[in-house]
């Protein structure tokens, strides 16, 4: 049986600003159920890493691949790669999340509020729909007690 592609895998990545090189061929892969940390000092280039990978920040150089689908890049007149098909950036987008540190939810609402919020407003999931979704999500991480906190 072959094996499943990773989740995401990011090869030799990189993104600059003037003459300043932040990423320097940058490599990740990273399997279903993988955690991930990124560690670096302050300006070390983490933060555009991950605005990188689902294109927020436009590198320079290197391929990204979602579930084995490698997003579609063009160069742009600037030298850097930009999304060659819109509709694929977009559905890709709705596949991959990040959690930065200080990443803070809505204090107005519950956990469960803050997660149907998006699939609300940004899919049109019914309530229904996004609550068993987001129950789920919340079973699947240990957490499922929390939905109302």
């Amino acid at each position: 049986m072959a094996e499943a592609a990773p989740a995401l895998e990011i090869r030799n990545l990189h993104k600059r600003y003037g003459d300043l090189e932040v990423l320097k061929g940058i490599s990740l892969t990273a399997r279903d159920g993988d955690v991930i940390s990124i560690l670096g000092s302050s300006g070390s280039g983490k933060s555009t890493f991950l605005r990188c990978i689902n294109l927020l920040e436009n590198p320079h150089q290197g391929q990204i691949l979602v579930a084995g689908e490698e997003l579609k890049l063009k160069a742009a007149k600037n030298g850097e790669l930009m999304a060659a098909d819109g509709k694929q950036i977009n559905r890709l987008r709705s596949e991959i999340g990040f959690v930065f540190q200080n990443f803070n939810l809505w204090p107005h609402m519950s956990i469960l509020d803050n997660i149907i919020e998006a699939p609300r407003r940004v899919l049109g999931q019914s309530k229904a729909e996004a609550i068993e979704v987001a129950e789920a999500l919340l079973a699947k991480v240990g957490i499922a007690d929390k939905r109302h906190a």
